[in-house]
């Protein structure tokens, strides 16, 4: 797999504490000056155990990469859904634009991804929902990263 690079001030890492049952979204910036949008994560109502009880999600945005790692004090019960926004700080890596012979080719391919054991990348059912943003659903913790085939 070949990963979507960023050259963007990163992101600060989150953790956000909530009550379950309702639907919360987190939204991740780049740092300043800009703080435009990295990353979002939206959790519907019941993406977590019973309503009622607190959870607290930490993202931790991946260095000089689209990518996040997720943790969560109780398991998902239900898909979040994870948009990564790349229009500003969009880096296609050197053997990708080798690869594919264009940003454009590039981006096309593009998927978001969980990071497996041993550096293998599962990449999810992604879509993208305006330009320059790409979508999947996470029904776990773990790390995502957006990627396209080598």
């Amino acid at each position: 797999m070949i990963v979507l690079e960023t050259a963007g001030p990163p992101p600060s890492d989150t953790s956000v504490s909530f009550v379950t049952g309702t639907p919360r979204t987190i939204v991740l910036r780049h740092g300043p000056p800009e703080n435009i949008v990295f990353a979002t994560l939206t959790f519907p109502a019941g993406a977590f155990a019973d309503s009622g009880q607190t959870v607290t999600v930490g993202v931790k945005a991946r260095p000089g990469v689209y990518g996040i790692d997720l943790t969560s004090s109780l398991p998902l019960r239900a898909a979040a859904e994870l948009t990564f926004s790349y229009a500003r700080y969009f880096s296609a890596p050197a053997h990708a634009r080798q690869l594919y012979r264009s940003d454009i080719a590039y981006e096309r391919a593009l998927a978001i991804g969980r990071l497996l054991p041993e550096g293998q990348i599962e990449l999810l059912s992604s879509s993208r929902p305006v330009p320059d943003h790409l979508s999947a659903g996470v029904t776990a913790v773990g790390s995502y990263l957006v990627a396209g085939p080598q």
